[in-house]
């Protein structure tokens, strides 16, 4: 009976000990498919695989908030980290960066086969168009974001709003209800996926990438050591080949040659 006891205190401290070793890491963002999509979905998103891949002794419990509120529950401890942060967004939150980008922010001009139009970054670019649909509440630079700043050209784009803008949009552009539609490319190139998108629209140009980062808080214990397996574990995901199988499945490639 003694040796019992022994044996079942021994077992006891070792699933404690197997507890305290597994963490819970929350990670924070809106909908921004194929980055990070519904956290129930059969494809969560390829940051969320990633991250998974990464960290698999712990949990990875992802949740879509508003992205200021994502910011702001990292950079309070509330969370551990915030997905697909430009650096500057990284910046303002006062948050940690990761050394290893997790994709690139493309926008670009799409509209329907057969245009003649091209887009090369610069506002000249997209005169002419009288129906451009873009997303609610999303910044846009370069040409893109100065053609949209200029008061002529109020009237002239219609923003989408929901978890969804641009597929709505996409479904918009292939009746004749638009002209053209800005949209990311790594977004497109998911949606495009489906066969009733595939080859209904086509891209002619796009702005400067934008590079996006994990943005982990300042205030997770032991956030140095996240961020350096983060950034050791997707080297090694790249070179193994798994990096571009995860890919593979958002339509996705990866943006570093």
């Amino acid at each position: 009976m003694h040796c019992a006891v022994k044996c079942l205190f021994a077992v006891a401290l070792t699933l404690l000990a197997a507890r305290a070793d597994a963490e819970r890491l929350q990670v924070v963002a809106d909908v921004w498919c194929p980055f990070n999509c519904q956290p129930d979905a059969p494809l969560p998103g390829y940051i969320i695989e990633v991250l998974a891949s990464i960290f698999p002794q712990d949990q990875i419990d992802y949740q879509v908030v508003p992205w200021k509120r994502a910011i702001l529950q990292t950079r309070q401890g509330v969370s551990t980290a915030a997905i697909a942060a430009t650096a500057q967004m990284v910046r303002e939150g006062k948050l940690l960066t990761s050394q290893q980008q997790v994709g690139h922010a493309y926008d670009c001009l799409y509209v329907a086969p057969g245009s003649t139009r091209e887009y090369h970054g610069k506002a000249s670019d997209l005169q002419g168009l009288q129906r451009l649909g873009i997303a609610l509440g999303y910044e846009y630079v370069d040409g893109i974001g100065e053609w949209l700043a200029d008061p002529a050209n109020k009237k002239k784009y219609f923003a989408e709003s929901g978890d969804e803008p641009a597929r709505r949009n996409l479904r918009k552009l292939m009746v004749g209800g638009l002209d053209g539609m800005i949209e990311d490319r790594s977004v497109m190139s998911f949606l495009l996926l489906d066969s009733a998108y595939a080859g209904r629209v086509v891209s002619v140009g796009c702005n400067q990438p934008v590079p996006l980062y994990m943005g982990f808080s300042p205030k997770q214990p032991g956030a140095d050591k996240l961020l350096e397996q983060f950034d050791r574990e997707l080297v090694a995901l790249r070179q193994s080949g798994r990096l571009a199988q995860i890919l593979a499945k958002y339509g996705v490639e990866d943006w570093q040659p």
